[in-house]
């Protein structure tokens, strides 16, 4: 007879579990009593913490990946190879995270493939969500060798690695410039809050100010939380 073992109830399986369950009320709470109900958001405060949390820091976070890209293959710092797929997969969740997120934002969220036909080209927000969408397109083509790789056709699998190492500094090149037009946009969506942003905060540089500094921070963390990962025993 085979015996039925029984997770072992830990500290951190019970803080993941209680975070899962809080997620799982608040999808039910945002699809099924509607946008005002689960979040307290009026029209004059249309931003909540999903924004916050989700688009800002998920694509904070994606910025490091096109960073060190960036300086292995058009700069040539070798040094940071052995850590570059890791920060790529890190930018590529960063930028899932945030497509979640925007289904959670939107008000109809089954409406989010708008943009790609009804352009509005006043709107910082039109830019982010195109952004949003050729930038996981680039991370996912980045990271793709790492699953190609266990294909068990050789044929098919030379053939693709041979075009994307052809393709790869054109790739690299777009995507680097394709991030720091979002990352500076990103600040760009507080020079419309000027009334609701504190004098302290607030200057007419914050999409400079905001690609400087999420292309500094970010790219440190991504190279160091790959190598803490690695070197954990």
């Amino acid at each position: 007879m085979t015996s039925i073992r029984v997770p072992k109830i830990t500290m951190w399986r019970t803080i993941v579990t209680v975070i899962f369950a809080a997620g799982i009320y608040a999808t039910y709470a945002r699809f099924a009593l509607g946008f005002a109900r689960s979040t307290n958001l009026t029209d004059p405060q249309p931003w909540g913490l999903w924004v916050g949390i989700g688009t800002l820091c998920g694509v904070g976070l994606s910025a490091g990946g096109f960073a060190l890209a960036a300086a292995v293959y058009l700069l040539g710092f070798e040094r940071y190879r052995p850590v570059l797929r890791a920060a790529v997969l890190v930018s590529f969740l960063g930028y899932l995270s945030v497509i979640i997120g925007m289904m959670y934002e939107l008000g109809l969220p089954w409406r989010i493939w708008h943009p790609i036909v009804m352009w509005n080209r006043h709107s910082v927000l039109f830019e982010v969500s195109w952004c949003v969408m050729l930038y996981t397109t680039v991370l996912a083509l980045e990271f793709s060798p790492a699953l190609v790789e266990k294909i068990p056709f050789a044929g098919l699998r030379e053939w693709y690695l041979h075009w994307h190492h052809t393709l790869l500094i054109a790739l690299v090149m777009v995507g680097t410039l394709l991030s720091s037009m979002h990352q500076s946009f990103l600040g760009g969506l507080y020079l419309i809050t000027k009334g609701k942003l504190h004098p302290l905060w607030y200057s007419p540089y914050l999409t400079t100010e905001n690609f400087t500094c999420r292309r500094s921070r970010q790219g440190w963390r991504s190279r160091s939380w790959p190598c803490i990962y690695a070197y954990v025993p």
